[in-house]
């Protein structure tokens, strides 16, 4: 069997207020990454996961399958995942975060939900929650622009990533008028009395319909990410040569600048790792920056090739 494990941000610096001395060898990860043969792979989790689950060629689309592992619900027509963030200016920008699931509670998420779905009624859109910051935007109008992933945003100008394609000018204007929505709603000012970040807009991705084809889904998984339970949800068959494995709270360590929390789960890897090295004939592991790391056991006797600090990031 191969184990597959996805581990976005693996090769990021830590987050800001760990020193680069303060970070301990990770002996196991550091020679699978010296030791394995280095291929070329998607840049991102979801389109690694697509590929995992045989569905590389169909242009498959997140959210209609994240909402099918949020609420069980097959949806006929286009579905976006609409994320709530927080937008900051900065001088000649406006800089986006994603929100923390700790300062929002679904109750306050369906008055912000409510007011959107009076707003933009007569636009045929639907915004629904199955979650406190899980969003989804439904339409019957086929979605005909590019959307970028909430994690190349996140704490970057939104004016670079802004829909593109046909339809532009439409969700670019949904975009603008939710933020002009939302800015009005009372609900920001309890926010911020509490302490917690407004709600100032929405960010779109993942548009599209559930695949014709269905996915051939790992005959093991792990990890609570919503695509790998909606596509392992909307499968058909099973391939019992793979496994597969979500680790994505480094990313979300590096979102919410949490450096002992980064250290922590780095180090729940390692422990993952020792204990799949010794077992496994074969494991890939895919940091989701365009590469990964085909480990065969017979490569564990690579002693010429030198093991480097993770540290220093230079594999």
């Amino acid at each position: 069997m191969i184990h597959h494990l996805l581990v976005p941000d693996l090769l990021e610096p830590p987050p800001a207020g760990m020193e680069t001395a303060d970070i301990p060898r990770f002996p196991v990860l550091e020679r699978l990454l010296a030791r394995a043969d280095k291929k070329v792979a998607p840049g991102n989790l979801d389109t690694n996961l697509f590929r995992l689950f045989h569905l590389q060629e169909h242009a498959p689309a997140a959210a209609p399958l994240c909402w099918l592992a949020d609420s069980g619900e097959e949806v006929c027509g286009w579905v976006l995942q609409a994320a709530p963030v927080y937008l900051r200016a900065d001088r000649d920008q406006v800089l986006l975060f994603p929100l923390e699931e700790k300062q929002m509670d679904l109750q306050q998420a369906e008055r912000f939900i409510s007011a959107f779905n009076r707003h933009f009624a007569e636009d045929g859109l639907v915004l629904k929650a199955a979650s406190p910051l899980r969003w989804y935007l439904f339409t019957q109008t086929p979605v005909c622009s590019g959307f970028a992933d909430l994690s190349r945003v996140a704490g970057r100008s939104m004016a670079s990533f802004l829909p593109q394609g046909k339809d532009e000018r439409f969700w670019r204007s949904v975009i603008n008028e939710t933020q002009m929505l939302f800015f009005q709603q009372e609900e920001n000012e309890a926010r911020q009395a509490q302490g917690w970040l407004p709600v100032s807009g929405l960010w779109f991705s993942g548009a599209g319909m559930l695949p014709e084809k269905r996915p051939v889904a790992p005959a093991e998984t792990a990890g609570e990410y919503c695509l790998l339970a909606g596509l392992k949800r909307y499968a058909a068959s099973m391939d019992p040569d793979r496994s597969v494995m979500v680790i994505d709270a480094l990313a979300r360590a590096h979102r919410e600048l949490d450096a002992e929390n980064w250290l922590q789960e780095i180090r729940e890897l390692e422990r993952q790792l020792t204990t799949l090295v010794r077992t496994a004939e074969e494991i890939r592991l895919y940091p989701c920056q365009g590469t990964a790391y085909h480990w065969k056991s017979r490569m564990k006797y690579r002693l010429w090739r030198k093991v480097k600090s993770i540290k220093g990031k230079d594999f």
